[in-house]
């Protein structure tokens, strides 16, 4: 009796796709800040991710713009007056990491592009890299078991 491969094929595809969905988080923006006011934007990583940031203000001189952070654990990070900026980091701590643009001190209307990445880590390995390597292992054992079926089938 012979079995289809199909459904086990099916149930692979489907699988990688849930899996691999998740693996980075990437993100463009662009925000418009008005005069006297601040913008957030919340960001909720997990323990060990690696984040990217990276703005430019656009708006007229001076283009600059206030810049901090407030991490999970209640700590800030000022960053200071900024025109452009690129900060990486891994996290230590899960949970909502909030970027804050504050045009408190200007009376002209800021336009901030923010590009943020996030790569996922499990066991200190880029998550892609580590879901490559457990699919060569499954394809590997799957090539070996059909093997050994056929030897002693």
């Amino acid at each position: 009796m012979r079995h289809s491969r199909k459904p086990l094929c099916l149930l692979i595809i489907l699988s990688l796709t849930l899996i691999l969905t998740e693996v980075a988080q990437a993100k463009t923006e662009s925000i418009n800040v008005e005069p006297g006011k601040e913008v957030t934007r919340t960001i909720n990583l997990a323990s060990g991710d690696r984040i990217t940031i990276t703005f430019t203000v656009l708006g007229p001189d001076p283009s600059t713009i206030h810049f901090y952070m407030v991490l999970p654990n209640g700590t800030t990070s000022d960053h200071g007056e900024k025109s452009q900026y690129t900060i990486a980091f891994f996290t230590d701590v899960k949970g909502e990491y909030k970027l804050h643009f504050d045009n408190s001190n200007s009376s002209n209307a800021q336009l901030v592009t923010l590009n943020y990445e996030v790569e996922h880590y499990i066991f200190g390995v880029p998550q892609m890299f580590f879901l490559l390597i457990a699919i060569t292992l499954l394809l590997l054992s799957v090539a070996v078991g059909y093997m050994l079926m056929g030897k002693y089938g």
